[in-house]
């Protein structure tokens, strides 16, 4: 006799694997639709229930009505965005690389080495409350991929909490280093002098994971050998980019997303190597243009994914919405350009770039026809949304990847090809 199966357990594929691929996805959609039902019918009900079956059929067509106008696909992508079995604490470090140098940087006279604060989140056992206090928090048994996160140009660090901690509650260990010099307090300014270097930077912090001892021997024990992936947002979006195709400063991974990737002058060039990536870009993006991911998409070997978003933005990624303003984008176009030339270090970059490469890793014009902050966009996607899209994305693509288990790409790609707001392009 078939066991019974909760929600939880559909979205994390266990009982599935035993089961034929549509079976499951047939079964998870109507589970799902279900659970849906249910809760919109509790959403906004009285402290006092009315009694009688007249009431409850009647509770019941308004919450099927309600439902009647959200897409399944939507259903589908709430879901897989939503955490996952596990909880979630985090652990802080401060890594120090001393086989390369932190370059000189306006006033800055350099250093011989490279430090790396580093935020990592892991599972925990218990979802009861996340991240847990008081003590440290033991990781889950079990072995987990090992993931790192590329931040964007003058980042504080915080964005990688919106996808590290959905991560971790999936079963992922999410490495979140701050960068040398393109942090937001980083000494002498943020410059893109530095992005070249950052590939290696995730994967020190990454080899130094699997090295801990003492306290934090647990974490070391934890991760999946040689199941590593890098994904990043915006600048760390290029990293992410570099890390997986550049044929000098490629890192052993297996793996790759990039949301909104810095890349209108990235050449043909760069593509060394084949690595299933996905991206994911907004239509409306001011301060990356999509014409940049659209570009490496056409370019990069297969397998590679593009996720784009119909009036999705920049901001989007990051969570953030501000009312009554066309595009939350333009707003933060004006701080960054509050803050003086971000070009600045864009000649050093095209050097590192090109070392070893040649001239066609990078193209010069390629930033001319939608220069960074130079075209106003109309914003249509909720910043909800786009997170929504984000997370349930790259969570199929590393479940597929390096865990092997397709069944949230059996689900996320087709809720993709389905929804009005996005359009999906794949390169098998």
């Amino acid at each position: 006799m078939e066991s019974e199966m909760t929600a939880r357990e559909m979205l994390d594929g266990k009982p599935c694997r035993a089961q034929g691929h549509i079976e499951c996805v047939g079964r998870f959609v109507a589970i799902g639709l279900s659970l849906a039902i249910a809760a919109a019918g509790c959403a906004d009900a009285p402290d006092t229930v009315a009694e009688g079956p007249e009431a409850v059929e009647a509770e019941t067509a308004a919450a099927q009505t309600e439902l009647s106008s959200v897409p399944a696909s939507t259903l589908v992508l709430n879901a897989i965005a939503d955490s996952g079995p596990y909880g979630f604490a985090r652990r802080e470090f401060v890594f120090v690389d001393r086989s390369r140098p932190t370059r000189p940087n306006n006033g800055f006279p350099g250093a011989p080495s490279r430090t790396l604060p580093t935020v990592v989140w892991h599972p925990v056992k218990s979802r009861s409350a996340s991240p847990p206090g008081g003590d440290r928090a033991p990781v889950a048994p079990g072995r987990f991929p090992l993931v790192a996160y590329g931040h964007g140009f003058a980042s504080p660090g915080g964005d990688a909490r919106l996808y590290a901690e959905h991560l971790a509650s999936h079963g992922y260990i999410v490495a979140a280093p701050l960068f040398p010099l393109t942090r937001a307090d980083a000494p002498g300014g943020p410059t893109s002098a530095d992005y070249a270097n950052q590939p290696a930077d995730l994967e020190f912090v990454m080899d130094r994971i699997v090295g801990l001892d003492g306290a934090d021997a647990d974490l070391a024990r934890a991760v999946l050998p040689d199941h590593r992936g890098v994904f990043g947002f915006s600048a760390g979006g290029l990293t992410a980019l570099l890390a997986a195709y550049h044929p000098v400063l490629q890192i052993d991974i297996q793996s790759a997303v990039a949301y909104a990737p810095v890349s209108c002058f990235v050449g043909p060039a760069i593509y060394g190597r084949a690595l299933p990536v996905t991206i994911i870009s907004g239509t409306a993006d001011e301060l990356v243009p999509i014409v940049g991911p659209l570009k490496v998409f056409d370019q990069a070997p297969p397998p590679v994914a593009l996720v784009k978003l119909i009036g999705g933005n920049h901001t989007g990624f990051l969570n953030m919405d501000i009312p009554d303003v066309e595009n939350t984008d333009t707003v933060l176009c004006e701080f960054v350009q509050s803050m003086g030339d971000i070009s600045r270090g864009s000649e050093l970059l095209f050097e590192d770039l090109a070392r070893g490469v040649g001239p066609d890793a990078i193209d010069p014009g390629g930033c001319d026809e939608f220069p960074f902050c130079g075209t106003r966009f109309t914003q249509t996607m909720e910043a909800t949304r786009q997170l929504t899209i984000a997370r349930a994305a790259t969570l199929a693509h590393f479940d597929a990847t390096l865990k092997g288990r397709l069944l949230r790409a059996g689900l996320v790609v087709p809720a993709l090809e389905a929804a009005p707001d996005v359009v999906l392009k794949i390169k098998r």
